[in-house]
């Protein structure tokens, strides 16, 4: 018998009994998915008629409609099955979803010989094997439980809070200029400053039913105001949640706030946010946000038909050394001045912060941590005493400098400074202690003072040391409010 007559009897008894055939009826096919580009390719519709490339490619992106802008691995499991003009296979697909994790599942590829060609069908039971016809995948998720801040002895010092967000509906509004003025002055009776200058502009932009945001309040300081905002024509309000510190001042630039996702963060996130999500914006809350936020649960969903499930993660704790009542010791010392200020209090023992405390005046700013604050000869070696050595507290800080006629640092590096002479070494100062900020810096060289600071009040006393410096101001602004702090300790 005649070598090609008997490979052309082999080639069709392997058609017809399933065997593999000479080349992958798929692998053209799987490539394209996973470039979304079917050029080349030949297809079929389930009904067998023909698809061209720029179909195959809007009916791929219509049917992965979420999941679009992410392409699968998409690889062939297992061996082709031919019988006669008719090919099949499994093939293993695997998406990379927002926050990183995997959904993997199986479908089934088919072929048909046509003129001398597999042409492969594609239909939204290809993409996913429960998929109707029609049907789109959309991603669904729900936010994990959010993680707490914590302070030294447990007690929740950020957690979530109950909220008010008010705001206008400017189908409602009969006299935007006198709606200006009187919202101006209820905000202003709570001693919560709110920017309405620009709500005329924002409610001429917005639709009639819009809700143009003005301010988040804590539920204790909108029933203060309720009345006053219920009787005001346009105003609207919604109930919600906050991760919050205790009260509205509690360590405000240490632990910072939260909120709705910013467009810059979101587009920042790499798609771990979405419009609406809550996220740390500034201090503590920012800096641990991913830490804090946990994992959402995330679906994939295709016409109320749950494709995938993603269980939640909840979030984390972040521990620190501050002590509550130290810390509301430190704030209310503060309360009376009018230039802004900052008061920073150390464990001389283990160098543990007890409190970071801002005055009225810092808008948000850390001054207690980030202040550049310059003083003469300090009446010890400012190197040996921490300024400019290189350390981890776990928040945003500067950590000083010598300079030819001095040093400068924060108010934090100067009480470290005043716990380092009171100990005899300087120590690493620490604030966060879950999760671990990293290795502590190696004790300083023995320290030997008296420590002199113009301008500031930097004290020992017991095993405290802290540090009061308020901007513009010399000891005699600052040594009374000293005073106040370390008769707080003795009680």
């Amino acid at each position: 018998m005649r070598p090609a007559l008997v490979a052309a009897l082999l080639l069709a008894t392997a058609g017809c009994t399933g065997g593999e055939p000479a080349e992958d009826p798929f692998a053209a096919f799987v490539t394209g998915w996973q470039r979304a580009d079917f050029t080349g390719v030949e297809l079929r519709t389930p009904g067998g008629q023909p698809l061209s490339a720029g179909e195959a490619r809007r009916l791929l992106a219509d049917t992965e409609g979420d999941l679009a802008a992410r392409r699968p691995v998409v690889a062939r499991h297992g061996a082709v099955t031919v019988r006669n003009n008719d090919a099949r296979a499994t093939a293993g697909v695997d998406w990379t979803l927002p926050d990183g994790r995997h959904w993997a599942y199986e479908t089934t590829l088919e072929a048909r010989r046509i003129d001398g060609r597999w042409a492969v069908y594609l239909g939204p039971a290809v993409v996913h094997p429960d998929l109707p016809d029609g049907a789109r995948m959309a991603l669904r998720s729900a936010p994990a439980t959010r993680g707490v801040v914590l302070a030294a002895d447990g007690t929740p010092i950020v957690s979530e809070v109950p909220v008010v967000y008010v705001g206008v509906e400017p189908r409602l509004v009969r006299d935007v200029d006198a709606l200006v003025q009187r919202l101006d002055l209820v905000f202003r009776s709570v001693r919560v400053s709110v920017d309405v200058s620009a709500l005329p502009g924002r409610i001429r932009a917005a639709k009639p039913d819009a809700f143009v945001d003005l301010v988040t309040l804590r539920k204790s300081d909108y029933t203060e105001i309720e009345r006053d905002l219920a009787a005001t024509d346009g105003v609207a309000t919604k109930p919600g949640t906050l991760p919050l510190p205790l009260t509205r001042t509690f360590g405000r630039a240490l632990l910072g706030t939260s909120g709705p996702a910013t467009k810059e963060l979101i587009d920042a996130s790499g798609g771990t946010l979405r419009a609406g999500d809550v996220t740390g914006l500034t201090g503590l809350q920012r800096r641990y946000d991913t830490a804090l936020r946990g994992t959402p649960r995330l679906e994939v969903v295709a016409k109320d038909k749950v494709l995938y499930t993603a269980p939640a993660v909840d979030g984390a704790r972040v521990r620190t050394t501050v002590e509550v009542r130290t810390q509301q010791a430190a704030e209310t010392a503060l309360a009376g001045t009018a230039n802004r200020s900052a008061l920073v209090a150390v464990r001389v023992s283990d160098g543990a912060v007890l409190a970071a405390a801002n005055g009225p005046d810092a808008a948000g700013y850390n001054l207690a941590f980030l202040a550049e604050v310059t003083s003469p000869p300090i009446g010890v070696d400012g190197a040996a005493a921490g300024f400019g050595a290189p350390w981890k507290l776990g928040a945003d800080m500067f950590t000083g400098r010598v300079t030819a006629s001095g040093v400068t640092g924060p108010p934090l590096v100067y009480a470290a400074a005043a716990a380092a002479v009171a100990r005899g070494h300087w120590r690493q100062p620490v604030l966060v202690t879950e999760p671990s900020p990293g290795p502590p810096a190696a004790d300083g060289p023995a320290v030997t003072g008296p420590l002199t600071v113009p301008g500031m009040s930097v004290r020992v006393q017991g095993d405290v040391a802290f540090c009061v410096y308020v901007e513009g101001a010399g000891q005699d602004v600052t040594g009374p409010i000293a005073d106040a702090f370390a008769r707080s300790l003795q009680g």
